[in-house]
């Protein structure tokens, strides 16, 4: 970032800061105890993250009073907002029977019935307590149905923090090798290199490189996980024939086809692969699917669950919170009120976000890119066509973090990479607002946008 760029984002952290002198206070007790003053690396941002007081319906209220329109939806798994009243009074009437039994309870199956009954792709469910949990045992289901242990996955892919999923997911581009042969990069110090000699790594929407990858390897390969829309890599979406032909060819010879709906579970009823028509053989879910409380699940097809029933003897899946009565209640309660119309909802309320973003951007002159589908987008300061994670990469990404910023001195909070999410409890005026300040704050940019990125304007 040059020196103009840099000065231009120090003013704004020195306005943010001098409206949050609580939250200041509060961080400099945390860092005491918590290392960076918080347990989730993706929630800090300098110069201190907000400390929230509460959240209700599509707002959060900070400790110096602010008042925050919520795009970020604690990273999309609040699909009704917060402190939903269906959700916080199954919540309420569960805990006072109990939080957790060492036995099994009518909730698991009436959430599990109410998943198989929307999810095609699912036969058999089990559950567990994050999405790094769901990726993990998806994995692990297929390593155990296959016999075989390789895993292929996207660069920029993720799903969560399990060694072999710490692999290639925010690569530097320049050393990481060419699209027809990928070198696997750790994404975090202590992620094991033997974990990761498991793993091979693709490029999403390139059905040569691969087709060429399955072909090669198939007789390793146990599965290859991807997300149908990428998430962190810029909600990057999918050509429908790349999604045919690894569908095709992962059928063909006998690796499994795991997509991570942790995310996309919220596209429809039925998840990315009913949006897009392709079956896989497993899915992991998460996030809308907990109301809010710890979760995660997984399932699919019915003759590789089936090696998970007790009474055969076959495979070993425990966890003392798994199936949690307080997250079943709040599951159940959340589910059942994303029907179809709430569905619809978010995604038309999705729709008039990147209407109103694309409309932005046509009227200050700046070529710039929205990436999405449904109810969860991003804002790329790039004007060239994003397919991969290489075309993100390649972006101005830096100008996120300063639009990020600016947005919550306005009262508007997203994610630092540029993603925004909808809630059923948001309004057409609250989204409309969302994009009056996002108008107000690429105007006040457009001189350092000239700067980091002539090309946009």
């Amino acid at each position: 970032m040059k020196d103009q760029s840099l000065k231009y984002f120090e003013k704004i952290r020195e306005r943010y800061a001098a409206d949050r002198p609580r939250s200041a206070a509060m961080f400099a007790e945390a860092v005491k105890y918590l290392p960076g003053g918080d347990t989730r690396t993706a929630t800090f941002y300098l110069p201190y993250a907000s400390f929230m007081a509460r959240g209700e319906g599509a707002y959060m209220y900070d400790v110096d009073g602010h008042k925050l329109l919520d795009f970020q939806g604690n990273y999309t798994s609040l699909i009704h907002g917060h402190a939903h009243p269906e959700t916080v009074a199954a919540v309420q009437e569960q805990i006072a029977k109990g939080s957790a039994y060492a036995a099994p309870f009518e909730l698991q199956w009436k959430l599990g019935e109410l998943l198989v009954g929307r999810y095609p792709a699912l036969d058999l469910v089990r559950f567990c307590n994050s999405g790094t949990e769901a990726t993990m045992h998806a994995v692990r289901a297929a390593r155990a149905f296959t016999g075989k242990d390789k895993v292929i996955k996207t660069e920029g892919g993720y799903h969560g923090t399990t060694d072999i999923f710490e692999a290639s997911v925010d690569p530097d581009i320049s050393e990481a090798g060419p699209l027809d042969d990928i070198r696997v990069i750790p994404e975090s110090r202590g992620v094991s290199v033997n974990a990761l000699k498991d793993v091979l790594v693709v490029p999403f929407n390139d059905i040569e490189n691969t087709l060429k990858v399955i072909e090669a390897n198939a007789s390793e390969v146990a599965c290859m996980i991807i997300e149908p829309v990428m998430g962190s890599a810029g909600q990057i979406t999918p050509d429908p024939e790349w999604l045919n032909a690894i569908r095709e060819m992962t059928a063909a010879r006998g690796v499994l086809l795991i997509f991570d709906e942790v995310v996309t579970g919220r596209l429809t009823t039925g998840g990315a692969h009913k949006y897009y028509g392709i079956m896989p053989d497993l899915i992991s879910l998460g996030k809308i699917i907990g109301g809010g409380i710890p979760v995660g699940a997984f399932g699919g097809r019915r003759d590789i669950m089936d090696i998970y029933d007790p009474r055969l003897g076959q495979m070993y899946h425990s966890g003392t919170f798994n199936g949690n009565a307080i997250t079943m209640a709040a599951g159940y309660a959340t589910m059942k009120a994303y029907d179809e119309a709430a569905a619809d909802y978010v995604n038309e309320l999705g729709a008039r976000f990147r209407d109103g973003l694309l409309s932005i951007y046509k009227d200050l002159s700046i070529d710039m890119k929205v990436s999405g589908v449904g109810s969860i987008y991003n804002t790329l300061f790039t004007n060239k066509e994003v397919r991969n994670y290489r075309d993100v990469a390649a972006a101005h990404e830096e100008l996120n973090k300063i639009l990020f910023l600016d947005l919550v001195t306005r009262g508007v909070f997203n994610a630092e990479r540029g993603m925004f999410a909808m809630t059923t409890a948001m309004t057409t005026d609250d989204v409309d607002f969302g994009l009056e300040m996002v108008r107000a704050s690429l105007k006040e940019m457009l001189p350092i946008i000239a700067i980091e990125a002539p090309e946009l304007v």
